[in-house]
């Protein structure tokens, strides 16, 4: 397997940051799916930092979309649901943002 590109596992972390700010609150559980998704791509602080640094509600996700690898793109989508369920309830943002992405993938 080859080594992960640093970048890009930060650019997913983004995306996925931004579908759970979504909605406008961030509960424990939301925080803790994200922190453990940056733990288990070997983020640190700083690149952590810079994950939640970058974050903009208003941000269209194509832009940062059309800048992940396939290889990510494959894994996003099962992260995105599993990360709006988290805290047991799915909110409109954050469907919209699941079914951008679908979109996005299916073209």
């Amino acid at each position: 397997m080859s080594p992960r590109d640093k970048a890009q596992d930060r650019l997913f972390c983004e995306i996925v940051a931004q579908l759970i700010i979504a909605d406008a609150a961030v509960t424990d559980e939301e925080r803790a799916f994200i922190e453990r998704l940056m733990v288990r791509f070997g983020l640190d602080l700083d690149d952590r930092q810079v994950v939640f640094g970058s974050i903009d509600i208003g941000q269209p996700i194509e832009e940062r979309l059309h800048k992940l690898d396939r290889a990510h793109r494959k894994e996003l989508l099962e992260e995105l649901e599993a990360a709006a369920a988290v805290d047991g309830e799915v909110g409109r943002g954050e469907l919209e943002i699941i079914d951008e992405v679908r979109r996005a993938l299916e073209t």
